[in-house]
């Protein structure tokens, strides 16, 4: 049986998907809370016994401004070899 370990090559997949969701003006979300309740939600879900979740992505039209995203300067963000060293290379 797989482990999550080995099936975590889904997480950037998942990552696009969220990017894709944005750019069509949808709000979306990952999530791992539903493992509290793994097999309940699994067979909630109707997926086969030999199959293992690794997430889920509620998806959907947000309510209210869902406007540009802003982004930081990486520098603010970005540091060498230890917290709050400056980053020459930006």
């Amino acid at each position: 049986a797989a482990t999550r370990a080995a099936g975590s090559s889904v997480y950037p997949a998942i990552q696009n998907m969220l990017l894709a969701a944005r750019a069509l003006g949808l709000g979306a979300t990952l999530t791992t809370r539903h493992l509290v309740h793994e097999k309940e939600t699994e067979a909630l879900l109707g997926l086969p016994e030999d199959f293992q979740s690794y997430a889920i992505l509620p998806i959907g039209y947000p309510m209210g401004n869902f406007g540009p995203v802003s982004r930081g300067y990486l520098a603010d963000f970005v540091y060498l070899d230890r917290w709050g060293e400056p980053y020459e290379g930006l």
